[in-house]
């Protein structure tokens, strides 16, 4: 009997074949690689609570692996590194898929802790072409982060300049941009204008940015200008669509411009001796400005009041307070400050961001910031941090220690002493490792702290803070002290100047009253540059307490003149 063959509808063939394709990419058929292990091959746009959630909530053991991953990467870019390396250390047998992207998560952390030759021998051991666009953004941001640690911007910005061809979304882009700009601006001009693009037209670019606001940074109407004709110049470069955040807000820039200023000082009672000098000095930068002048007495005046006054005869610009206690009720009061612009003459423990106020003052966090900034130059990576046991001693090792962390992301080592012997223990057991030390002390302490460092550690280099500069110093302080390196104002650099010979006479020779006169020097000068100070990034003035320049907050920092005590003389180091 003849066997009768039913014909096939091509439909049912087609639905067939499209179940065989679908299950062979189902997600959790034991028969197949989980298809969400794909994930790691495009960009993580969660938190990593999300992730660390997912982990808790997934049953499959390679989806779980997945999470991990993922919560690992998130958390690198969040600087929680312990939690990343306590995930990546549960992980194994994991699928090709996921050791490439655990190899990048890896090779990230050694670059953040600037193991540069493992996380750049990791690198290599990866095929670039095997990798989506988003992890090879992944592998040259690594690259680029190996390139800073070497101190090479232009590379790390090359690399980064190719990082950007491989994102897709302008958040990414423009946090790139950011970055990039970032490490331009920081870099030595004269690296910049040294620099070849090659043929680089994106490089070239980038440098031709950096050049314009290099050259153009004081004349801030000019700078503006450039910028435009930058722009007009690379119309296709990413920075001309995606401007670098920092420099967005020049094009609402005004210039400074006031017709009267008042000053607040404690001008009777116990603050008067200060007060005076500062006004001193105030007045003598002043000249002949045709700017009016109002002054007011916060001894016998209370500071709300003034702020009232203040308002009532037009006045927008105020240098002061100087005591703290009035610079809190500012703060305190935010109604008191509104329209005004105002430079207190200290900060406190409350001190924020508060919009049109800016910070100035002789703190000793400055000085520490600026020793943080000359040590890391100086090529020192272990220094020791010897402190009084007091407030002046915490608050120099605290702004001292974030400085660093921002330059080397790891802490320093800090002793504090009461007495000279206290900080015997801390030198021997530091020898192998510490390179130099830097030390807050009067000349008193700082005679005796010596002594013990010459008997315990006498290979170690010596920085101090401006506190062991004395005109009470004699030659045989100044002997003992061969060889240690301190900062303080540049009013001390050339004392051969009329002025000085002026500052001294009204000073009597006292180096703190000298400090207060140059302090108010520079208050008119920077009243006078305000708007450029908080809208110009990078924007600075030269004045007699420091080169001084708006940080986080509007804190002005003070970028310290080093000495060095040579042969019984105190000579300017020209850095």
């Amino acid at each position: 009997m003849p066997i009768l063959l039913q014909p096939i509808n091509l439909k049912n063939r087609l639905i067939l074949f499209l179940l065989i394709l679908f299950l062979s990419g189902c997600t959790h058929l034991s028969l197949f690689d989980s298809a969400f292990t794909n994930v790691l091959k495009n960009d993580a746009n969660a938190n990593s609570d999300f992730y660390l959630n997912k982990i808790a909530q997934t049953q499959n053991l390679e989806d779980k692996q997945t999470y991990k991953l993922l919560a690992a990467r998130v958390l690198v870019t969040e600087n929680k590194i312990l939690q990343a390396e306590a995930l990546l250390n549960e992980l194994n047998n994991l699928k090709p898929e996921q050791l490439l992207d655990k190899t990048l998560v890896e090779s990230h952390i050694l670059a953040i802790k600037k193991n540069n030759k493992i996380a750049e021998n990791n690198l290599k051991t990866i095929n670039l072409s095997s990798l989506s666009n988003s992890q090879k953004s992944r592998y040259y941001l690594i690259v680029a982060r190996i390139a800073e640690n070497r101190n090479q911007p232009i590379e790390a910005v090359k690399a980064r300049i190719i990082v950007d061809n491989f994102l897709t979304d302008n958040q990414r882009k423009q946090q790139n941009n950011d970055r990039t700009w970032a490490l331009l601006r920081k870099t030595n001009k004269g690296v910049i204008a040294n620099a070849q693009a090659e043929g680089n037209i994106a490089l070239g670019g980038w440098l031709a940015l950096t050049k314009t606001y290099n050259d153009n940074i004081n004349q801030p109407a000019t700078l503006i200008q450039s910028l435009q004709q930058w722009r007009n110049l690379y119309p296709n470069h990413t920075a001309a669509y995606l401007f670098p955040t920092e420099l967005k807000g020049l094009f609402d820039f005004k210039p400074t411009g006031f017709n009267q200023v008042a000053l607040l000082l404690p001008l009777s009672g116990n603050g008067q001796q200060i007060g005076q000098i500062i006004k001193q000095g105030f007045d003598d930068a002043r000249g002949a400005s045709p700017v009016q002048i109002q002054v007011f007495d916060t001894i016998t005046t209370p500071i709300d009041s003034i702020m009232t006054q203040i308002k009532q005869q037009g006045i927008t610009a105020v240098v002061g307070p100087l005591l703290k206690k009035n610079v809190d009720t500012l703060l305190n009061e935010p109604q008191l400050v509104q329209g005004l612009n105002i430079l207190a003459l200290n900060s406190t423990a409350n001190s924020r961001a508060v919009g049109q106020l800016c910070y100035y003052g002789l703190s000793p966090e400055d000085e520490a910031e600026s020793a943080a900034d000359r040590i890391w130059q100086d090529n020192i990576r272990k220094p020791l941090l010897i402190m009084p046991q007091n407030d002046l001693g915490q608050r120099s090792a605290s702004a001292f220690n974030v400085r660093w962390q921002q330059l080397s992301a790891t802490d320093v080592d800090t002793k504090f002493y009461n007495q000279a012997e206290d900080i015997i223990t801390a030198l021997q057991s530091g020898l192998n490792e510490t390179q130099a030390v830097y030390i807050v002390a009067t000349p008193a302490q700082l005679t005796e702290l010596k002594t013990v460092i010459d008997n315990n550690a006498p290979h170690l280099k010596l920085y101090a803070t401006s506190r062991v500069n004395s005109f009470n110093n004699g030659p045989e302080f100044r002997l003992l002290m061969n060889g240690l390196t301190f900062s303080d104002i540049p009013l001390f650099k050339d004392m051969n100047t009329d002025q000085y010979s002026r500052i001294i006479s009204l000073t009597g020779g006292d180096y703190s009253l000298m400090r207060l006169y140059a302090m108010g020097s520079d208050a008119w000068l920077l009243i006078n540059q305000f708007n450029e100070l908080r809208q110009v990034p990078g924007f600075k003035i030269d004045g007699l307490t420091g080169t001084l320049s708006a940080g986080p907050n509007c804190n002005i920092e003070r970028n310290m003149t080093w000495f060095q005590y040579q042969n019984a003389a105190i000579a300017v180091l020209n850095y």
